[in-house]
């Protein structure tokens, strides 16, 4: 899931209470975008405008934005090479190692703990 790290500039993102789309399961740390229907996964190559943060209820989801000025941590699939920009894995809460038509710029990885640190851009 991503989760923010670091913060590149002293203000925090604010929560948003998004639709939810209609029959459609979330997860915290998700990476989302929005639709006529309401908030869905983005699809591998997709640039997430928004992070889910809770599940949410019938009023709606609490999601962030996605800033460049955010840097997050996320699990992977398969390590991931620093200075690339990786595609999401399908479920929308990791990263892959394919650097075609990446959207998350990796800026570090952590094999010990199968993390890795970066961005959207």
């Amino acid at each position: 899931m991503f989760q923010v790290a670091r913060r590149n500039v002293a203000d925090i993102e604010p929560f948003i209470t998004l639709p939810k789309k209609s029959g459609e399961t979330y997860s915290s740390g998700e990476a989302l975008k929005l639709t006529a229907d309401g908030v869905t996964k983005c699809g591998a190559t997709e640039m997430p405008q928004y992070i889910c943060i809770g599940g949410g209820d019938s009023n709606g989801l609490p999601c962030i934005p996605v800033l460049e000025t955010t840097e997050f941590e996320v699990d992977y699939t398969a390590v991931p090479t620093v200075g690339t920009k990786v595609t999401l894995h399908t479920d929308g809460l990791q990263v892959t190692a394919t650097a075609t038509s990446g959207v998350f710029t990796v800026v570090s990885v952590d094999t010990a703990r199968t993390k890795a640190r970066g961005y959207f851009k």
